[in-house]
């Protein structure tokens, strides 16, 4: 019988053929050896398979995804969640833009600290063009108004989980696109779980800004805004306090946001299906999915 690993690994992959092999080299050389890495083929269309082919005959434990349509980085994400064995399950990027010793510092991080139950990256470095730094300060600052999360870099590409914790967050997980890393972390804050940020610097990778997904992103992050308003509602008026955030749910903030969403969100759709583009059909995100599986603060279950 083949041990349990300590560590899975997800590399969540479209197009990115020809990183994949340095990067299954330089998680071999720092990540422990029991590590199992997990890599999501999100319809890719160019050599990958056929690299992975040549590349993986001599590379146990290694676990291959394929999805022949593309679904986004989150969908790719979450079944790599699924199917991981480890104790411990990590996400990076397949370009390596975050080297991943980061991943086995943030690991032993975990290991030593019982009160977290996940650990994220806050890149102190981020190499890239002007257009993509505006882009960035501008989603954080529009994450910040919606949700107040007290976390510094919600989108650096290297999270680090409890199994448990990562099984049951993802368990429910709706979003598709970038804007998952956001409802993870949404998740987790609703959930009450321990949250570390681990210094890391990030290389300059060759990643293009597409405004089609920029535009996808921000539909479905305001969806997210108006379930989670819904659910904090709901909460405080079965007077569930323990399920409720120190957001101020009544504050003036959400009574211009709330009412105002529901028009630019529609905008926003139409401007995506103005580019020929489908918008997935997809069940809401219901509230109740954000208070079905038990809250954990510190390591204590609280229900």
């Amino acid at each position: 019988m083949t041990p349990r690993p300590l560590l899975s690994v997800i590399l969540p992959s479209y197009n990115n053929g020809t990183c994949l092999p340095a990067t299954i080299r330089r998680i071999r050389q720092t990540c422990p050896k029991n590590t199992e890495v997990i890599i999501v083929m999100d319809g890719s269309t160019d050599e990958t398979s056929r690299i992975l082919a040549r590349f993986l005959s001599g590379h146990p434990r290694v676990l291959v995804v394929a999805r022949k349509t593309r679904r986004g980085k989150g969908a790719a994400v979450r079944n790599g969640v699924h199917v991981a064995h480890g104790r411990y399950i990590a996400t990076i990027d397949a370009d390596m833009a975050i080297d991943p010793s980061y991943v086995a510092q943030g690991l032993a991080w975990l290991q030593q600290a019982p009160a977290l139950d996940i650990v994220i990256a806050r890149r102190t470095a981020y190499r890239t063009s002007l257009v993509r730094h505006i882009a960035h300060a501008v989603f954080h600052w529009i994450e910040w108004t919606l949700f107040r999360m007290p976390y510094h870099d919600t989108q650096a590409p290297m999270k680090i989980f409890r199994a448990p914790v990562a099984k049951a967050v993802f368990a429910h997980m709706q979003t598709r696109s970038y804007a998952f890393d956001i409802e993870v972390l949404f998740r987790t804050m609703i959930r009450g779980h321990g949250v570390g940020e681990l210094p890391v610097l990030q290389r300059k990778t060759q990643s293009n800004l597409r405004w089609n997904l920029l535009l996808f992103t921000a539909i479905e992050l305001l969806r997210m805004y108006r379930t989670y308003v819904v659910h904090q509602l709901i909460c405080l008026l079965h007077r569930q306090r323990r399920h409720l955030c120190r957001i101020g749910i009544l504050s003036l903030r959400h009574i211009i946001l709330w009412p105002l969403s529901w028009p630019v969100l529609w905008i926003l759709q139409l401007l995506y299906h103005l580019q020929n583009k489908q918008i997935p059909v997809h069940s809401p995100i219901l509230p109740t999915t954000f208070i079905k599986a038990p809250i954990l603060v510190q390591g204590k279950r609280l229900s």
